[in-house]
């Protein structure tokens, strides 16, 4: 397979062709730019022991070029390899949002006890239709945007393996270890004052550090670290032929199958993030599904967002007591509908967060990580120590989730003002600050109408002064 690459990878257009086809794409590249002494001069033609390989050009009038490959290699369609500044925009504000709903699923305090409908109330309703329905799709996207982001700019090289390994020791192996130690000094500490003694020894006290800290946001960064290490596998499953892999990896999450051994209490791998994960993967070459998916009108949105919330409630009124984490409280009817409706949530979400983009938003989703990290033990403990003697336990949700929420996002924005090397160290470099910058980039240029090819014959690449 050759490849064209043109204006420093912006577009890659992969066609399978012979000698003939490239040499006659090259000239169609330089007869466009009307015999341009500019841009000839920066045209390289690359030869290899098999022949001729890719064509690389860089300069001005690349618009016109890269239009005029496309009547030269017939039966081929362009493949985005760079994300708009639209598309950074949106993924930050889908990692805002769903770090505000993973703190609703951990601040959940009522939930229906019975497979009848007809036995729960209106407020653990309320709460199984945010938590338990609209929530489920933010660990989903994070899986998913992790993904993208490790296979957006890796070139399956072992050099680039090893310089992304070191980079999510600091991004993610280093808040981990951070907040489970803190996560366990405060366990051991709150046993110590309730004068409840705890038989372990030194070796169980790092294992539960290491493997299983008291922070139970923490497995998804388990989960995140054991799919960088195997991320080459994971590539090679992603490309196999008409999809196998990945087809095969969804059945399984369909499925809820978890063919991964439990350790330390929680399973070496979710097939919930090593599913959307490979779909990040996949989405890398397909970015143009992803501009045209935020970009469709607000009646799509509409309608999706209204297909997701169905699904929802059709799940709820078939089973309120649906649980799936570690548990098997579920039919297959209502497993099926979940998984749908994770799916349904997904796609709309892009969709709401894609028309939602503003600089504020940008700049607080650099905030989300540091919520994520913090919201949680001990956090939880002290918040139900304070308010629980005040306010009734089932209507603890209602306000621990937005005080806990804000009052997280104030205390980030007040480190990145105040302290911002403290939270960079904390959060691996994520801040708002640094979202900000992500966040203002202009959008990138649109092609122009190309003027029509020269007449004038270009010489053969082999024959060129060049």
């Amino acid at each position: 397979m050759s490849i064209w690459r043109a204006s420093c990878n912006d577009w890659r257009l992969p066609f399978r062709a012979g000698r003939n086809v490239l040499i006659a794409a090259w000239e169609t590249l330089r007869s466009s730019s009307d015999n341009s002494p500019l841009l000839r001069s920066t045209v390289n033609y690359v030869s290899t022991r098999t022949g001729p390989r890719s064509v690389r050009c860089r300069g001005f009038s690349l618009r016109r070029a890269r239009l005029t490959i496309e009547t030269v290699t017939t039966g081929t369609e362009y493949v985005r390899t760079e994300l708009s500044a639209e598309a950074k925009q949106t993924f930050q504000v889908v990692a805002l949002v769903a770090t505000i709903f993973v703190v609703a699923i951990h601040y959940q305090s009522a939930a229906p006890k019975s497979a009848a409908i007809e036995h729960a109330t209106a407020n653990q309703l309320a709460q199984e239709f945010l938590v338990g329905g609209v929530a489920r799709f933010a660990v989903p996207m994070f899986a998913f945007a992790a993904g993208f982001f490790y296979f957006f700019s890796d070139d399956g090289s072992l050099r680039t393996y090893l310089r992304k390994l070191r980079q999510r020791l600091r991004s993610v192996l280093t808040p981990y270890l951070i907040i489970g130690l803190g996560a366990t000094l405060c366990w051991m500490a709150i046993r110590y004052v309730e004068d409840k003694p705890y038989e372990m020894t030194s070796l169980q006290i790092a294992g539960t550090w290491l493997l299983r800290p008291p922070a139970e946001q923490l497995w998804f960064l388990r989960d995140l670290m054991v799919l960088v290490v195997a991320a080459p596998l994971i590539c090679r499953i992603v490309r196999l032929p008409n999809a196998i892999g990945l087809m095969l990896v969804g059945a399984v999450w369909l499925s809820h199958y978890q063919p991964f051994p439990i350790v330390g209490g929680w399973y070496l791998l979710h097939t919930e993030t090593l599913f959307f994960f490979c779909l990040g993967c996949a989405a890398k070459s397909r970015l143009d599904w992803l501009e045209r998916l935020g970009r469709v009108s607000m009646v799509t949105t509409i309608g999706f967002v209204l297909v997701w919330f169905d699904l929802i409630a059709a799940r709820i009124l078939l089973r309120p007591d649906f649980d799936c984490w570690y548990v098997t409280d579920y039919s297959v009817e209502s497993l099926l509908i979940h998984k749908a409706s994770i799916v349904a949530g997904c796609l709309s979400m892009w969709m709401v967060c894609w028309k939602l983009r503003s600089p504020f938003l940008c700049r607080l989703s650099g905030a989300a990580f540091f919520v994520y990290l913090v919201h949680e033990f001990p956090l939880r403990a002290a918040v139900v120590r304070i308010a629980g003697p005040v306010m009734d336990k089932g209507a603890w949700f209602w306000g621990m989730f937005p005080i806990v929420t804000c009052g997280c996002f104030a205390a980030a924005m007040c480190l990145n003002r105040y302290a911002p090397a403290v939270i960079a160290w904390l959060t691996g470099g994520r801040t708002p600050d640094a979202a900000a910058k992500i966040g203002s980039l202009e959008a990138q240029a649109r092609f122009t109408k190309p003027r029509p090819r020269s007449s004038t014959p270009t010489p053969h690449p082999g024959q060129s002064s060049q």
